[in-house]
């Protein structure tokens, strides 16, 4: 039995998949890690809208039944 022949050395490295160097990590745009820390982000910032939102309806509705409340009691309707 004979070993294969050596592959003949080629010039054209183009061919040849990527390899990754050691700063692929710094494309932030391919980092699993980034991409799920944003996704966590915008995630907290749609609740916090959310929850400001409700804060503030929830605020007028109160507001509202406060002056029901005063016009109920003094019989003065306010303008």
């Amino acid at each position: 039995m004979t070993s294969p022949e050596p592959e003949a050395p080629r010039d054209d490295f183009e061919d040849e998949p990527r390899r990754h160097s050691r700063h692929d990590w710094r494309d932030l745009e391919k980092n699993p890690i980034v991409v799920w820390a944003k996704a966590i982000a915008l995630g907290v910032a749609d609740t916090a809208k959310d929850m400001v939102e409700a804060g503030r309806e929830g605020a007028r509705d109160a507001m509202d039944e406060g002056w029901e409340r005063f016009d109920r009691k003094t019989k003065h309707r306010r303008e």
